[in-house]
């Protein structure tokens, strides 16, 4: 009797326990990034950020890109997350749409820039100006950044 009962919870289990495929969770990784051209960092906690970002950045001929914040975000399939990194800057990942990633970035509560593309492994460069000395960007990527 024991047997059936366990049997019967696994097959339930194995049946209900998976979440469709439209429903998985996707890791994303987001950096709050500032462009400027002096060598000391902006703020107290702000590091260098790595290669990849540096590359991606630097047709926008800043000399320094520092990383200001940086949060890990699950968004599942079908969902929107909106997460917020600091100095009224947030970043909307919805991934509503299949197939498709758009990313849109806040400032202070106003739409700053949305940008939609094919989901994958893409790296989304998104941003606005700070002032005539810096720019601020907000860097969405599937990989985790290097330290």
């Amino acid at each position: 009797m024991r047997r059936i009962i366990l049997s019967a919870l696994l097959v339930t289990f194995i049946l209900n326990g998976t979440p469709p495929t439209e429903h998985h969770s996707n890791t994303f990784y987001v950096q709050l990034v500032r462009g400027n051209n002096e060598e000391a960092p902006p703020q107290p906690g702000s590091r260098p950020v790595g290669m990849k970002v540096a590359r991606h950045l630097k047709p926008l001929n800043w000399r320094n890109y520092w990383e200001l914040n940086r949060r890990q975000v699950a968004v599942c399939s079908g969902n929107a997350t909106r997460v917020c990194l600091s100095n009224g800057r947030e970043v909307e990942i919805d991934l509503t749409d299949h197939g498709h990633r758009r990313v849109t970035a806040f400032e202070n509560g106003k739409v700053i820039q949305r940008i939609s593309r094919p989901s994958g492994e893409g790296m989304t460069v998104i941003g606005g100006e700070r002032d005539q000395e810096s720019a601020w960007f907000i860097v969405v990527r599937r990989d985790r950044p290097g330290d």
